[in-house]
């Protein structure tokens, strides 16, 4: 026979039910502002019958409360943290885009094409009257002026690349910080749920951790039950396991030895990234997105190859190590170099690896490569044109115009400079070629002013050249934007999906309030009618 008082267990458990649904409701309202916060619901069943008699399950026992669970979906969890690591990826390259293309319409506006205007003007100045020693001065500052434009912004494009590889330290150590918190929050769960809790608010901040990680790098999770209550949750990013469950395998940061640059242009102390189990980072790999890959792109200039500055004989025979490494000029020392030039060798850029681009993006090495391309070549028709090549019989020295400020014969962009011997002493800079030896007298003036139009870069001028760079420039530009506009939409579609499945609506919240509250006062109610029955037996039956 059940208990006389079965009655009030039975809307007792209808009252603790409710609270539990009105106190889940209440923090669901309390965590409306929360980031990260996945709505929660309390979900109740039917108790188990009892016997009644000699039958067995004919009569119910009220309600109980089963879980607090959350409505996490895994698969717009999923699908947003592969469009965030798009978007950061592209939002990334979209700053760094803006930098370059700010640097590079200098060519357009009040940088390089007004300089380069103004020092063919001197020079068309200049052929009206030689031997003016105030309009060789005037040619000789728009030669300057142009070399401090090509330092400036091989000094820009250093700056973009020492930023890069600060990102790349930065994001790497965020990765770090980031597991380590993941593999404390697994711990703490599998504590809580092992005794038979619901770690809801903890699953939040991993999950929210998680989101965080993928904007730095392409990242996925894995989580199964290995018994009692505990489960095992793995985190890998771009392939490879970050969390296993209680430890982490974190990034390493290597500096860079100066013999082993990517670029010949590369700043030292760039770094690489490997594993602190000793297995490899590929830093390259087509896979790889998220922030971290962007500042790749942008410090390394997306590819496996890399460019060294060697020693070559003239059938282009390079010098090499024991190990049969091409040995990089930067690596030796002066006497060392002087003695292979007193040998015959000179210098020639080589590139070592294999080309393998991974983006289409260009990054600052292809833009320093392409600017020193261009000083280089205007450096060398300018220098011949004024030394006059076979035109000039005489055997009086010539100086070169155009030098390396750091005395090395291998100009860049960011050590061009005017020779110095020649600002000193203006009556250095010839006008014509000398033809006291026979040979015809030649304006050098007139081939200077012609240099100009002249066809000697990719089969256009040196103007053409360099449109060419700022159009390389604006196409990268265009599809960057284009690219994060796409992904950004496309994130926010998703957030929203994940949102109306896992957010907390405030109507909705409001509406379960009212609906749990009077299921709560029908279970008092219930409780009433029975203290009623219940006072009434006593009273007449003495039950």
């Amino acid at each position: 026979m059940a208990n006389t008082f079965f009655g009030l267990t039975i809307g007792s458990s209808g009252l603790f039910a409710s609270n539990a649904a009105i106190n889940t409701t209440a923090h669901n309202i309390s965590n409306i502002n929360t980031k990260g916060y996945t709505k929660q619901v309390s979900n109740q069943q039917a108790a188990e019958s009892i016997r009644v008699y000699q039958s067995y399950g004919t009569v119910g026992t009220g309600t109980a409360v089963v879980s607090i669970d959350q409505l996490r979906s895994s698969y717009y969890d999923t699908k947003y943290r592969q469009a965030n690591t798009n978007c950061s990826q592209y939002g990334s390259l979209q700053n760094y885009t803006t930098l370059v293309e700010d640097y590079l319409d200098e060519f357009n506006l009040n940088g390089f094409t007004k300089e380069y205007q103004n020092l063919f003007s001197a020079i068309n100045d200049l052929q009206r009257d030689p031997t003016s020693a105030v309009g060789r001065n005037q040619f000789l500052n728009y030669a300057q002026s142009i070399c401090d434009y090509f330092n400036t912004l091989s000094t820009n494009f250093s700056i973009v690349q020492r930023q890069a590889n600060d990102e790349v330290k930065t994001t790497v150590n965020s990765i770090n910080t980031i597991s380590e918190q993941i593999v404390s929050l697994n711990k703490q769960i599998n504590v809580i749920e092992i005794n038979g809790g619901h770690a809801n608010d903890l699953r939040d901040q991993r999950a929210l951790l998680v989101d965080e990680l993928s904007g730095y790098i392409n990242t996925t999770v894995s989580e199964k039950e290995i018994g009692n209550g505990a489960t095992e949750f793995k985190v890998y990013v771009n392939g490879q396991e970050l969390v296993d469950m209680y430890n982490c395998n974190k990034l390493l940061l290597e500096t860079r030895e100066t013999g082993n640059r990517r670029n010949a242009s590369d700043l030292d102390g760039l770094y690489d990234i490997t594993w602190n189990n000793g297995l490899g980072f590929n830093m390259y790999s087509s896979s790889l997105t998220g922030s971290l890959k962007a500042a790749i792109d942008v410090r390394d200039g997306c590819n496996e190859a890399y460019e060294v500055l060697g020693m070559a004989d003239k059938d282009g025979n390079y010098l090499k190590d024991a190990n049969g490494k091409i040995i990089n000029v930067q690596d030796i020392t002066e006497a060392e170099y002087n003695g292979y030039v007193a040998a015959g060798y000179s210098k020639k850029m080589v590139t070592v690896g294999e080309t393998r681009f991974n983006s289409s993006y260009k990054g600052i090495p292809y833009y320093q490569e392409e600017i020193n391309k261009f000083i280089q070549k205007i450096s060398d028709v300018f220098n011949e044109t004024i030394s006059g090549g076979n035109k000039r019989v005489t055997d009086k020295p010539v100086e070169d115009l155009f030098v390396s400020r750091y005395g090395d014969s291998y100009i860049t962009a960011g050590n061009v400079a005017i020779n110095q011997e020649i600002l000193n002493d203006v009556s250095k800079l010839p006008y014509s070629y000398d033809s006291t030896k026979g040979s015809a007298n030649v304006d050098m003036v007139e081939e200077l002013l012609a240099i100009k139009n002249k066809i000697v870069i990719n089969n256009g001028n040196f103007e053409s050249f360099l449109n060419s760079i700022v159009s390389v420039c604006s196409i990268d530009a265009g599809r960057v934007k284009t690219f994060q506009a796409t992904y950004s939409n496309i994130k926010e579609t998703i957030d929203n999906q994940r949102m109306s499945v896992s957010g907390v609506d405030e109507d909705e919240e409001g509406i379960d309030l009212v609906k749990f509250k009077k299921a709560y006062n029908l279970s008092s109610k219930v409780i009433s009618v029975m203290q009623e029955i219940y006072d009434k037996l006593i009273e007449q039956t003495g039950v």
